[in-house]
């Protein structure tokens, strides 16, 4: 297996380069990483001697956002058995994402580049991942079928470039949840300390990845565990526009929250209303997937609105999510406790760290734990997801099964992805790869 080191690109005579490109969930951000990786033996070192990151056109999420809302407006047809549910969709705005997004992913690919002495000519593949866009049958015993945003052929035409994508697909094809699909890369570019490591992402979502040293058993990767607590950007974004009626969206460093107070029988309503429609609601498949619905913001918002028993200030509702958010996480970990070893660290990341009431709540619940930062161990904050996707290439090149089916529920172990070949000279160094 592969192993993180945090060192110049000049510190190693030959590296294979890999380029991870990374969609955020709402299609607002791209990040790319460049990642030159030692050989494709076990052992073989893993450098990241450049990433960067921006804020994807207004033209795009605006189209991303528009088809997920007619794609949920289907869902609710096909729900409610109405005569428009067999009506083909309209993919019109997807091949439009799919356009506009090779060319940006181009664009990330040559601005990386530029900024390195490494060519064009020297990369093995690009891996690509994107949020895409989940459709659900109108029965549980039908799998829902994703449609990925990025179109990996399309790229590999534009850029002669070998592109490896569709990771996520390739684990639910295997029975799995296609989720979370970068625990393994998590544990390659973490696990490589003496301590255990604890990451809490406080993304759209507060999840949490439990990463076992490497350095003291080398398979320790079994061991990686995960979970995904409560909504969680999605919910605090709710909230402020709801708080600012429609002017912003964003708590900045939550002085919004702080304005606000706990609300004890907010916080035991939606405890119920989790637990009422929670993960034994659910079956397992779907639980953690784009289609749980206790997981998105309007869930809880909806459930809110429906019970007229209950009116709550607008700020105090926004202060009592924070809390909510805080103490889930500290009472997931804390459930969990008998599965971790100690000591270890707690590193945490993602935007809502920035509320400065949700991170002030979580240092206060985790104490007397210190909380690291991603550039603590080498990383830029806000393209460590872009290497974790150059990793997933780098082991579907090398022929390194980049599932972890305990997590994920899929059947087996199996590669991760699938590839659309460049030129021919690319083609052939994409397989000369397995061999050093």
């Amino acid at each position: 297996m592969f192993f993180f080191k945090n060192k110049t690109p000049g510190s190693s005579p030959s590296l294979h380069w890999f380029v991870g490109v990374h969609i955020s969930s709402k299609a607002r951000k791209l990040e790319a990483a460049l990642v030159g990786l030692e050989g494709s033996r076990p052992g073989s070192g893993v450098l990241l001697p450049k990433s960067m990151s921006f804020d994807l056109p207004e033209e795009l999420f605006t189209a991303f956002d528009e088809l997920r809302a007619q794609v949920d407006a289907e869902r609710e047809a096909r729900n409610e058995q109405a005569e428009s549910a067999d009506a083909p969709s309209d993919l019109t705005q997807l091949f439009q994402i799919r356009t506009m997004l090779a060319t940006l992913q181009a664009e990330a690919i040559e601005a990386l580049l530029a900024e390195t002495d490494v060519r064009q000519d020297e990369l093995v593949a690009v891996a690509i991942n994107d949020p895409g866009v989940w459709t659900r049958a109108a029965d549980w015993d039908a799998p829902p079928t994703r449609y990925g945003l990025a179109d990996g052929a399309a790229l590999a035409e534009k850029t002669g470039l070998n592109v490896v994508d569709a990771f996520v697909g390739k684990d639910w094809s295997t029975e799995g949840r296609g989720f979370p699909a970068f625990a393994l890369p998590y544990w390659i570019l973490l696990g490589g300390s003496e301590r255990d490591r604890l990451l809490i992402d406080l993304g759209e979502t507060a999840r949490w990845t439990y990463i076992p040293s490497s350095t003291t058993d080398k398979k320790s990767w079994s061991r990686v565990a995960f979970q995904e607590v409560a909504p969680c950007g999605s919910l605090l974004n709710a909230l402020t526009e709801a708080t600012t009626k429609g002017q912003t969206k964003l708590d900045v460093g939550g002085r919004l929250s702080v304005q606000g107070s706990r609300s004890a029988e907010l916080l035991d309503f939606w405890r119920e209303v989790r637990r009422a429609r929670g993960k034994d609601a659910l079956p397992p498949r779907y639980f953690s997937s784009p289609l749980s619905s206790t997981l998105d913001a309007p869930f809880y918002l909806e459930a809110l609105q429906k019970d007229e028993s209950r009116r709550f200030n607008a700020l105090d509702a926004l202060c009592t999510s924070v809390h909510y958010i805080a103490e889930s996480v500290a009472e997931s970990v804390e459930a969990n406790a008998a599965r971790f070893n100690e000591p270890f660290d707690v590193v945490l990341t993602g935007a809502a760290k920035q509320n400065g009431l949700l991170f002030n709540r979580l240092s206060a619940l985790f104490t007397p734990r210190q909380f690291h930062s991603l550039d603590e161990f080498g990383f830029l904050e806000d393209s460590f997801d872009a290497v974790a996707v150059a990793m997933l290439g780098a082991l579907f090149a090398a022929g390194v099964p980049g599932s972890l089916p305990r997590l994920t529920g899929a059947a087996r172990e199996s590669l991760l992805g699938r590839v659309s070949p460049g030129t021919p000279e690319n083609w052939k160094r994409f397989w000369q790869f397995r061999l050093v």
